[in-house]
C-alpha cells in the first residue's frame, strides 16, 4: 500500500476526480431504474404479458409489472451480491484489477442492452441489465480506499463518491428526458452504443492514472520507523501510549494497519524501535507529525469508533456486534430502499387511486434521486468529519423512520415530504455506512467485510420479488401492510445498533482517557526542589 505523502497532491487530486466522474456514471446507473422503465414500457417491451386488449387501452397488467420489476430485482440483487467477489479481489489483487474487471463488465451489459429488442435467443433485458449491475460494485467499491488520498478530507471523499453513486441514476433519467424531447426517435440502442464511452473511459483512466495498490490508512509514524527518521521520544510516546484492551471494545492506534511496514508491525515492535531512539535523536518532524495527529487522530476522537476492530481477521469481526448489527440493519434498508424505487409509481397510483397523480410523483422522483446524491455530498461529509458515529446513525434512524411514516399518507405534502428525505437519506445511508466500516473494521479486511455485508444484503434483495406477488395478488395491490412491516423492523434494529455505538463509544473514551492519564507526564510545581525527596 502506498503512503499517500510519497504521492503528489495533483496526482491524488486527479484520481479523486477520475473515481468521481465514473462513479457518477456507472457506480449505481441500474437504481434509476424507474426513468428507464418509463422508455422501455413506451417501447412495448414485455407486452406480450398483457391482453391485447389490457395493451390497447394502455394498461399495464400486474404481469407485465411483474416481470419488468424483475429485472430490477435481480440487478439489485447482484449489485449486492458483488460485493464479495469484489472484496476478495480488492484485498487480494487490489484496486486496479477490479477497475478492469468493472470497465469489461459494464462494456459488456452495455453493448447486450443495446440489441435486446433484436435477439430473442436470450432475454438481454435481463441479463444485460445484471451484467451492468455487476460491473458498478468493482469500479464503486475499488474506490473507497481514496479517502486515505487525504485523509483530513475522508469522509468527505467517501461522500463525494457516494453522492456520486447516487446521482448515477441520473443518467438514465438524462437519456429519458432526451427521448422524451426526440418523441423516442433517440431509440435505446442509440443510448446504449453511446453509453460505451463510459467503460471505455474506465479502463483508460485506470491503466493510466490511478493507483496498482490502494492507500495505507494512517501509517505516518510508521513511516517515520521504516525511514528511520527523526521523532521525537515523548511525542512518539504519547501517541503509541492508547493501547486500549480490545475485548472491552476499545482501540489501538497503532494496530489500525497490521501491515503498516512490509511484513507487518506489531505494537510491541513499534515501541521498541521508539524507545531505542538515542537521546540525540530526539529531532522531532513537525509537520508529518503534526498531520498524523490533525488526520489520524482527529478521526479516531470525533468518531469514537475509529480503529476498534483494527488488527483483527476478517473472521474475528464478523463475530462482533459492530459486523451483526450493520449488516442487519443494511439488509432491511437495502430492502425498502429497492422495493420503493422499483414501485413508487405503482405504490402511489393505489394509495392516491389516480395514475395521473402516480405519473406525476414519478417524474419528480427521477428529477430528485441524482439531485439528491449532490446535495448530500457536504451534508455527509460534515456529518461524518466532524460528529461522532453514534450522532450519525442517530440521523439516519430518526430521518429512516419519518421517511417511512410519510410514505403511507394520501397526501401531496406527505408525498414530495417523503421523495425529499429519500433521496437525501438515500445517499447519507450509503456514505455512512461505507464510513462505518472503514473507520471500525479498517481497510485490511475492508473488502471481505463490507462485500459479505453486500452479498448477504443481495440475497435477502430477492424478498423484493415476493413482495411484489404479495402486493400485487394478496393485497389487492396496497403497499403500506409491507411498507410499514419493513419500517418497524427497521426502526426496531436500527435503535437496537444505535444504542450499542453510543454505549461503546462512551466506553473507548473512557478508556482512552484512563490509557492518556497513565502515560501523563509528571510535572514539578514551582519552586519545587529535589531535595525535598
Amino acid at each position: 500500500m502506498p503512503h499517500y505523502l510519497d504521492i503528489p497532491i495533483s496526482r491524488r487530486l486527479l484520481q479523486v476526480l477520475c473515481a468521481f466522474v465514473w462513479c457518477l456514471t456507472a457506480a449505481g446507473p441500474i437504481f434509476g431504474f424507474a426513468a428507464l422503465k418509463t422508455v422501455w414500457l413506451r417501447e412495448g417491451v414485455y407486452m406480450d404479458r398483457c391482453t391485447p386488449e389490457e395493451n390497447e387501452a394502455g394498461f399495464i397488467c400486474s404481469s407485465r409489472e411483474i416481470r419488468i420489476n424483475f429485472i430490477f430485482t435481480c440487478a439489485s440483487a447482484v449489485t449486492n451480491v458483488a460485493g464479495v467477489i469484489v472484496g476478495a479481489i480488492l484485498d487480494r489483487y487490489g484496486p486496479q484489477i477490479c477497475e478492469y474487471a468493472g470497465g469489461i463488465l459494464i462494456f459488456i451489459g452495455a453493448l447486450m442492452l443495446a440489441f435486446a429488442d433484436t435477439i430473442s435467443l436470450l432475454d438481454l433485458y435481463v441479463w444485460g441489465y445484471i451484467i451492468l449491475a455487476f460491473g458498478g460494485p468493482f469500479v464503486f467499491i475499488s474506490s473507497f480506499h481514496l479517502s486515505n488520498a487525504i485523509p483530513a478530507y475522508s469522509g468527505l471523499i467517501l461522500a463525494l463518491l457516494t453522492g456520486a453513486f447516487d446521482s448515477s441514476t441520473g443518467v438514465y433519467l438524462v437519456y429519458r428526458l432526451i427521448y422524451d424531447e426526440t418523441n423516442g426517435r433517440f431509440h435505446p440502442k442509440a443510448f446504449f452504443l453511446l453509453y460505451l464511452i463510459v467503460p471505455l473511459f474506465i479502463l483508460v483512466a485506470s491503466a493510466t492514472v490511478m493507483p496498482k495498490d490502494s492507500y495505507k490508512p494512517g501509517g505516518n509514524i510508521a513511516k517515520f520507523l521504516e525511514e528511520d527518521d527523526e521523532i521525537d521520544l515523548a511525542d512518539a510516546s504519547s501517541i503509541l501510549a492508547l493501547d486500549v484492551d480490545s475485548r472491552t471494545g476499545g482501540v489501538d492506534t497503532l494496530r489500525r494497519d497490521k501491515t503498516a511496514v512490509d511484513g507487518g508491525i506489531e505494537d510491541a515492535l513499534l515501541s521498541e524501535q521508539a524507545a531505542l531512539l538515542s537521546e540525540d535523536d530526539r529531532r522531532l518532524n513537525q509537520k508529518d507529525l503534526f498531520e498524523y495527529n490533525a488526520e489520524e487522530m482527529a478521526k479516531l476522537r470525533i468518531s469514537g469508533v475509529w480503529g476498534v476492530l483494527h488488527g483483527r481477521s476478517a473472521l474475528q469481526q464478523i463475530r462482533t456486534p459492530w459486523f451483526m448489527l450493520l449488516c442487519l440493519f443494511t439488509m432491511i434498508q437495502m430492502l425498502r430502499l429497492n422495493y420503493f424505487v422499483a414501485s413508487i409509481r405503482a405504490q402511489y397510483d393505489f394509495i392516491f387511486q389516480s395514475p395521473d397523480i402516480a405519473r406525476r410523483i414519478n417524474e419528480v422522483f427521477d428529477i430528485a434521486l441524482p439531485v439528491g446524491g449532490v446535495i448530500t455530498v457536504p451534508i455527509a461529509g460534515y456529518l461524518l468529519d466532524h460528529y461522532s458515529m453514534a450522532v450519525a446513525l442517530g440521523v439516519l434512524l430518526g430521518m429512516g423512520t419519518t421517511m417511512g411514516i410519510l410514505g403511507n399518507f394520501p397526501s401531496l405534502i406527505a408525498a414530495y415530504g417523503n421523495i425529499g428525505i429519500f433521496v437525501i437519506y438515500r445517499s447519507l445511508f450509503y456514505t455512512t455506512t461505507s464510513d462505518y466500516s472503514a473507520k471500525v473494521f479498517g481497510f485490511d479486511t475492508f473488502g471481505k467485510v463490507y462485500g459479505l455485508i453486500s452479498t448477504i444484503s443481495g440475497v435477502f434483495n430477492f424478498a423484493q420479488s415476493a413482495f411484489d406477488h404479495l402486493t400485487h395478488e394478496v393485497l389487492g395491490r396496497d403497499p403500506r401492510p409491507v411498507n410499514v412491516g419493513l419500517l418497524l423492523l427497521s426502526t426496531s434494529i436500527g435503535s437496537l445498533w444505535v444504542w450499542y455505538v453510543a454505549a461503546q463509544t462512551k466506553k473507548i473514551k473512557r478508556s482512552a482517557l484512563e490509557a492518556e492519564a497513565q502515560q501523563a507526564t509528571v510535572l514539578r510545581m514551582p519552586g519545587y526542589a529535589s531535595s525535598e525527596y
